[in-house]
């Protein structure tokens, strides 16, 4: 399977996108907006809604990639700007299209993405076929963004809490472009450096960070 990261972005005329999470079944639409006038204006995320068969945390909020969508459709980024280099921004094209209708509900939103079918093999995640109007944010798509605060050694049991912040850490770290996040956490936590790679081990087997490839950061 080719590795990706946590989250496939639909875009669909009127400025809607559907970012679905493929680590479980959280579903967020958002809807964006130009700021100002013109085919240049700049598009920013104006609506959000979620849908999660689980309560919705503040943990999960912050994961949603609103960063790397707005990227994507300003010609900014890593996506945005190869998008630019072809002359041609086929994300920000749709999205400044007219719709049919406006939806109003998360059921006409589903529709307004395609049919439950069309919609289930897009979110599969053995599926790395790029699907119209899809955007995969595979790993380095998206921005460093700001930095996490340091992270403290659990006193106790590895909570799912943890082992997120330990996630967007070692995310933010190989976005930097750090090749040794293992040892960069170990010296924060004041822990062995083989004990930091048995929590993102765990972090991994939990799905918080996608699987590790030979030769890649761990």
């Amino acid at each position: 399977m080719k590795e990706l990261t946590d989250w496939r972005a639909m875009y669909a005329p009127g400025g809607w996108v559907r970012a679905k999470a493929l680590t479980d079944s959280t579903t967020v639409y958002m809807r964006l907006r130009g700021a100002g006038t013109g085919p240049h204006q700049r598009l920013n995320v104006h609506t959000v809604v979620m849908d999660s068969p689980s309560p919705i945390s503040t943990h999960v909020w912050r994961h949603v990639p609103f960063q790397a969508i707005e990227e994507a459709a300003n010609g900014e980024g890593v996506a945005g700007q190869a998008w630019d280099a072809l002359g041609d921004n086929p994300v920000r094209d749709v999205l400044m299209s007219s719709p049919e209708e406006d939806p109003i509900s998360v059921e006409q939103l589903e529709r307004h993405f395609g049919t439950p079918e069309e919609l289930r093999g897009a979110d599969d995640p053995e599926n790395v076929v790029v699907h119209a109007n899809m955007l995969f944010l595979r790993e380095g798509s998206q921005a460093a963004g700001e930095e996490p605060p340091p992270l403290t050694r659990p006193a106790g049991r590895l909570t799912d809490d943890f082992l997120r912040d330990l996630a967007r850490t070692y995310k933010w770290l190989v976005a930097t472009g750090n090749g040794a996040p293992a040892t960069v956490i170990a010296e924060q936590t004041q822990t062995p450096v083989a004990t930091v790679r048995r929590w993102i081990s765990n972090a991994r087997q939990r799905q918080f960070l996608p699987p590790g490839r030979p030769g890649r950061a761990g």
